[in-house]
């Protein structure tokens, strides 16, 4: 073999996306979100401060890094997500995520998303709904996934909100989820939140299911301004206990140095949880500046290096993380006993709790009769899903879901909740998963 013809092995190695090989290979990964392109901030400067954060993330050499770039779609003006990673160096690209958004976006406009992402290289794409909010337009994050997996150059991600505590919710989050790990998703990210029992049930879940689909988990590195808004409840999808809302109220008492450390030391203990728990990396929300994503690094690689076994981390939950994470809602269902007790037992699988079967009331049943349906609604115990979903879903809940089980607009129950209380007070659970996708 001529010194030629190995440069060449060499260069096609290297662009066999790195992302995907790394998280195959069961390496432990971390994304850093970048910050989002805005209309008011010059198109330079925003790339400036993208290309600072890619040199700072894959400079870390004690753990895996790339970058998990958002899609903004609400401002016409801004850049899709896709398009501000084309900004970035073409030999790096496959390092990172990029989220393509239905949120004001029709089909075409999808079509042309992808194509700039696969003329680009930019091939790990992970399909999402969007945040609510009054565009003309929606595209199902179910939709933008099946478009996603026609083509081949694309390594597909989705995404699961497993913080719900009634049964019918965390159903429907499930059941979609399954869905698309059955048409080989490549890989999910969990929505944001600090529930590290609803973690280990929905790993716990995914292993009696046989999906062993690689996971990241979506974790907040709070600032004052992010606790302002948890409190205020300006974070769609994203849930907190009463416990762990007064921890923070605290330590928004302290200094700033003090404030940062006790945050930096939440996110060791989460980085161990995810890794414990046979998650494959984590997406980290809050380190957008680079000095700050250097820290974070090096905090992460210790909580690597510092917990090696789950009863290693079992010891330090018990002792500083429990009491902030008891449940403070009205409903608290779990799918599995005994979580947080021990890792995943492979000689005696644990069985899934029963599925309440709930009451549904002559009225209800009525109102559901003589409501106009959709073209899912025949299979749907008559729940007129599209229809009645504030952006037209037609595939699965979104992740803006909250723990009550109601839309993310607060007005109403979410249709995928209904439809899976319908289904269970018919003993129909079992076709629910099947027509979710």
């Amino acid at each position: 073999m001529s010194d030629n013809d190995i440069q060449l092995e060499m260069n096609f190695s290297d662009r066999n996306n790195r992302f995907r090989r790394t998280v195959e290979n069961g390496k432990f990964t971390v994304l850093f979100e970048g910050p989002l392109p805005e209309p008011q901030v010059p198109a330079a400067e925003t790339v400036n401060q993208l290309k600072a954060l890619e040199d700072a993330v894959l400079n870390i050499d004690s753990v895996k890094c790339g970058l998990a770039i958002l899609d903004r779609s609400r401002n016409s003006e801004a850049w899709s997500g896709i398009e501000f990673a084309s900004h970035l160096s073409e030999e790096n690209r496959d390092h990172h995520v990029v989220y393509l958004s239905g949120r004001n976006r029709n089909d075409a406009e999808i079509d042309r998303q992808l194509v700039i992402a696969a003329n680009s290289g930019n091939v790990n794409i992970a399909a999402v709904s969007g945040d609510l909010d009054d565009s003309p337009e929606h595209t199902d994050s179910g939709i933008i996934f099946k478009k996603i997996l026609k083509r081949k150059d694309f390594f597909s991600g989705v995404t699961v909100n497993p913080y719900q505590y009634d049964p019918w919710s965390l159903t429907a989050q499930y059941s979609k989820l399954a869905s698309r790990a059955g048409l080989n998703a490549g890989f999910f990210v969990a929505q944001a939140g600090w529930d590290i029992l609803k973690l280990q049930s929905l790993s716990w879940f995914l292993i009696s299911r046989a999906h062993f689909v690689p996971g990241f988990v979506r974790i907040i590195l709070l600032t004052p301004d992010k606790v302002e808004k948890l409190v205020a409840g300006k974070q769609p999808g994203v849930t907190i206990s009463r416990e762990l809302l007064r921890t923070l109220e605290k330590e928004l008492c302290f200094s700033r140095n003090q404030f940062d450390a006790a945050q930096l030391r939440r996110l060791k203990r989460q980085v161990a949880a995810c890794k414990v728990l046979g998650f494959s990396g984590i997406q980290l929300c809050g380190a957008e500046d680079p000095r700050l994503a250097a820290i974070a690094g090096a905090c992460i690689s210790e909580a690597l290096n510092e917990f090696k076994t789950f009863d290693d981390f079992l010891e330090c939950y018990h002792s500083e993380m429990a009491e902030s994470e008891v449940n403070s809602f009205h409903l608290e269902f779990q799918l599995f006993d005994r979580v947080l007790n021990r890792p995943y037992p492979f000689d005696a699988p644990p069985q899934p709790r029963e599925i309440p079967v709930p009451e549904i009331s002559f009225w209800e049943k009525l109102k559901v009769k003589l409501t106009p349906g959709d073209k899912f609604s025949g299979q749907r115990q008559g729940i007129a899903t599209v229809r009645n979903c504030p952006k037209h879903n037609g595939y699965g809940p979104c992740g803006g879901v909250r723990h009550d089980g109601k839309c993310e607009n607060g007005k109403q129950e979410c249709v995928y909740r209904k439809w899976v209380r319908f289904a269970a007070a018919a003993d129909a659970l079992s076709s629910v998963e099947k027509e979710m996708i």
